[in-house]
């Protein structure tokens, strides 16, 4: 069987090493790089349509972003082409388009590498389905911020060191937003929800919050509390749609998923015969995510079926109902929803459906949910 590779990134060299260590009967045949002073080798050419014409079985796509991966994934569809992919963005922008275009076109569109790297979570989720039906799932699915607020829970250091220091070891991008202000883990909530459910939810109506602006005080009250602060992502299926959340939760110390230390992903999945099931694992970083693609082109060449299908809509539910911690500096207007008050700048609300307080959260207020 005959790869492409696009991109040859972080991922991209992950794969292209594996792959040409591999002793199977698989062959990196084509890598497409962005600039002709990066070509080194027969393999690598700029131009896609010469991959896209050649004798290629899989593309895999490691490039990063949603247009230019947008627009080569589905091109790779057309040319009925199989694709593996690890690009979480792309796939929960535009997931109706690619699933119905692989399906129209008779191929695989593969994405373990997308969410939870190589736990394998997709994979674990697709195994349950089998026999079982899946009610929830929630757990900690980015690695940079789980690795910040450990660091700040364990060394009493600040936001701003925890980051930097996440960053040196090459866990946090130069501009880590899409990390710290909940959008990666909002992809890789959209997509597990949409293998588990056989559905594709609205992107945009998942509402998301992040740690961007977590301080020592936060952490000092969780501490308290014999809690810890994570960066959680959930969804639960209900009778009225799908409820689903990313924000940051403060956790009793005893819990699992409070434990996790450093880097690592967790997921938890609850379903009815099962029960509940846990999964942790390196989540990001080269070889992880390399081996998740592998682990896809392997399941093609066994003619392993992985492909993803939409069978049923359902509206996605904010009508969420929890106690939480907000910190701001106008908080007035909150007053009604007030269960204790910490200090001049921080409350704690009673039990209150999140939609009430939207409208007095804004990029100065931090809110986390309290789980205690």
């Amino acid at each position: 069987m005959n790869i492409a590779l696009l991109g040859c990134g972080v991922v991209g060299s992950g794969v292209k090493e594996i792959l040409d260590a591999s002793k199977q009967d698989i062959k990196l045949t084509k890598i497409l790089v962005k600039d002709k002073d990066e070509i080194r080798e027969a393999r690598m050419t700029t131009d896609i349509q010469e991959i896209l014409k050649s004798d290629v079985d899989v593309i895999v796509e490691c490039i990063g972003g949603i247009d230019i991966p947008f627009q080569y994934i589905s091109q790779a569809l057309q040319h009925k082409k199989h694709v593996v992919t690890s690009n979480k963005k792309v796939l929960a922008t535009h997931y109706r388009e690619l699933v119905n275009l692989a399906r129209k076109n008779g191929v695989i569109l593969a994405f373990e590498a997308s969410v939870g790297g190589g736990i394998p979570w997709l994979e674990n989720i697709r195994h349950i389905k089998r026999v079982d039906q899946i009610s929830a799932f929630e757990g900690i699915f980015n690695g940079t911020t789980n690795y910040i607020l450990d660091s700040m829970t364990s060394q009493g250091v600040d936001f701003q060191a925890a980051l930097q220091e996440a960053q040196t070891l090459g866990y946090a991008e130069s501009d880590p937003t899409d990390d710290i202000d909940g959008y990666d883990v909002r992809y890789k909530c959209c997509l597990t929800a949409n293998v588990v459910w056989n559905t594709s939810l609205p992107l945009e109506d998942i509402l998301f919050f992040g740690i961007r602006n977590v301080r020592k005080k936060d952490i000092l009250y969780a501490a308290q509390k014999n809690a810890v602060l994570k960066l959680t992502g959930k969804a639960v299926k209900t009778d009225k749609g799908i409820q689903i959340l990313v924000i940051p939760a403060f956790l009793s110390s005893q819990e699992n998923m409070a434990q996790l230390p450093k880097n690592l992903n967790y997921g938890k999945i609850k379903s009815e015969y099962l029960g509940e099931s846990c999964y942790i694992g390196q989540g990001a970083g080269k070889y992880p995510t390399a081996h998740a693609v592998m682990q896809d082109i392997l399941s093609i060449s066994e003619k392993r079926e992985l492909s993803s299908e939409i069978l049923e809509e359902f509206p996605i539910k904010q009508d969420y109902v929890s106690r939480f911690y907000i910190r701001g500096q106008k908080l007035s207007s909150l007053q009604n929803f007030v269960s204790d008050i910490l200090d001049e700048e921080t409350i704690l609300t009673k039990n209150v459906n999140l939609l009430e307080l939207l409208p007095y959260i804004d990029k100065n207020t931090w809110i986390a949910e309290i789980r205690l």
